[in-house]
């Protein structure tokens, strides 16, 4: 058995998981998932880090949304974790902002909706996250996450990653087919260019595919746990 580590994105919170998380420890691993602070991606990294100290022995390491970011980095040259799952998730090079992955994909609708704080924190309007990040898990369901969105700093957009761990380690990607915060051109991109031991696409699913699609999405970090015991 291992631990797996979930890593939530922007504008979201370790709530996210709750669909997944008896599923993994169903199959005997031990989980836990960070509640990032969201104030900077290096914030985010630092806070993974020192989830990761605690864990004793092999650790999967997951990350949604910009948390593709974060686990890419904190992962590097990080000898216990022994494999990357990417779920609707940005899979950076190093060097490369957000900016710079998307700058080749048709811009979505949402990307003009992010509105900015006094301190330039992004959020989404509760309409805007129901219609566009959770359209497929339930109208209350959305509401509620919208409610409880990390607000996350705008800066993130711009920041360009350091040396990352896909390069490293075996890595495994979902693909939500009908996301409409992150492309999935993009993210198949992504996933095609890491040489991911697996991809698998979701028909249907939203940027939210771990809450729409949790068997779905626990299975991939199954088989990704399965692959790293038996190594």
């Amino acid at each position: 058995m291992v631990n797996i580590l979930l890593v939530h994105g922007a504008i979201a919170d370790g709530s996210s998981w709750a669909g997944v998380i008896p599923l993994l420890e169903a199959a005997g691993h031990t989980v836990v998932a960070v509640q990032q602070p969201l104030t900077s991606i290096p914030d985010d990294i630092a806070k993974t880090k020192v989830a990761l100290a605690t864990l004793n022995g092999p650790v999967v390491i997951v990350g949604h949304s910009f948390g593709g970011y974060v686990i890419s980095n904190a992962a590097y040259n990080e000898p216990n974790v022994v494999a990357l799952v990417y779920v609707a998730a940005f899979g950076p090079d190093e060097g490369e902002s957000a900016l710079d992955l998307g700058k080749n994909f048709t811009p979505l609708p949402s990307n003009q909706l992010f509105k900015p704080d006094s301190a330039g924190r992004v959020t989404l309007s509760q309409p805007d996250f129901v219609k566009y990040f959770a359209p497929d898990v339930g109208a209350e369901k959305a509401r509620i996450m919208a409610a409880v969105q990390g607000p996350s700093d705008g800066a993130r957009f711009g920041w360009k990653s350091g040396p990352v761990a896909w390069k490293q380690k075996p890595s495994w990607y979902i693909v939500a087919e009908h996301d409409q915060i992150i492309q999935p051109e993009l993210e198949l991109w992504c996933a095609e260019r890491m040489k991911a031991k697996k991809i698998v696409k979701v028909p249907g699913a939203s940027h939210a595919v771990m809450v729409s699609h949790p068997k779905e999405v626990a299975n991939v970090i199954l088989e990704a746990a399965a692959s790293a015991v038996a190594q």
